[in-house]
């Protein structure tokens, strides 16, 4: 099967200048990879149209679909919208149902139409509108030689809920997705390059459909089995298959797995052993009993 690859790009001085974080590209990668959309780059460009296009350019030569955020405002500075019809060569006209959205919000506000919020509606010709229920800077689709563009608002909420309505549910019937699972194991105790050695004959072995990647924190390692295939059944037990052959190498060191959290590993341990803890800090400030008692 292959592979949906996509590219996220941020549009905006804003997010270079350090002004705003982006955590529009974490969210978006995140439902991209419930769908089996792997995600090869994200970039962020500043408000600079030669630079913008080039982004645009080099992402089509990448992937598949390509996710904009950001430069939708109505004033000069927003630069995606003409961007992208000079980028697809096609006009910018009003479009009819996007401006009878754009209506029907201003006056469930009883606010007036300005023509500046007016030029909102003004979309290129070659793009297929997406409704932004809470905004006014409608999304655009684009389509070409088997390559999807999505622009949509950089405001996190309206980005969101476009996403969730109308742009996940058309990826999916557009491009033939495989199913991703994924499974973290976590171990305390041993450091990323004595783990690695302890467990190379096992990361070895792994079936080609299976990949490891290491996760390094501070105290600890997550390894995160990443299972790509048609049945989410069949990869499930095909990773836990691997975790089995895993843990006579290191189950010493391995506390949990997934959203398993070490303190309460450790408070779910005392109790079963019927023991309790006390704790004596000075240069944590008692930071280590609260992690133990955040768990109820």
């Amino acid at each position: 099967m292959h592979k949906t690859k996509a590219e996220i790009i941020t549009i905006g001085d804003e997010i270079l200048y350090g002004q705003i974080l982006d955590s529009n590209s974490q969210w978006i990668s995140a439902e991209l990879d419930n769908l089996g959309v792997k995600v090869l780059r994200k970039t962020t460009i500043g408000d600079v149209e030669t630079e913008i296009i080039q982004a645009f350019e080099e992402a089509e030569e990448r992937v598949d679909l390509v996710l904009i955020t950001g430069g939708l405002g109505p004033t000069n500075d927003d630069l995606t919208k003409p961007c992208l019809a000079k980028y697809f060569d096609c006009e910018i006209e009003i479009n009819a149902q996007a401006l009878k959205e754009l209506k029907a919000m201003f006056k469930s506000k009883d606010r007036p139409l300005s023509d500046l919020n007016r030029q909102q509606a003004a979309l290129p010709v070659c793009c297929t509108p997406v409704t932004n229920l809470l905004g006014t800077a409608p999304g655009m689709w684009f389509e070409r030689q088997g390559k999807v563009f999505v622009s949509m608002p950089g405001v996190p909420h309206e980005m969101k809920k476009m996403m969730e309505d109308t742009i996940l549910p058309k990826i999916q019937a557009t491009f033939q997705t495989p199913i991703i699972y994924h499974k973290l194991v976590k171990t305390v105790g041993i450091p990323e390059a004595g783990l690695a050695e302890k467990i190379a004959p096992w990361e070895k072995s792994l079936p080609q459909h299976i990949k490891l990647a290491y996760l390094p924190s501070l105290g600890q390692v997550r390894l995160r089995l990443t299972a790509l295939g048609n049945s989410m059944k069949q990869l499930k037990s095909d990773v836990e298959e691997q975790v089995k052959n895993l843990k006579p190498l290191a189950s010493k060191y391995i506390y949990g797995y997934d959203r398993d959290k070490l303190e309460a590993v450790v408070g779910h341990t005392l109790r079963e052993q019927k023991k309790t803890i006390a704790t004596a800090e000075s240069c944590t400030g008692g930071y280590l009993a609260h992690l133990i008692t955040s768990i109820p």
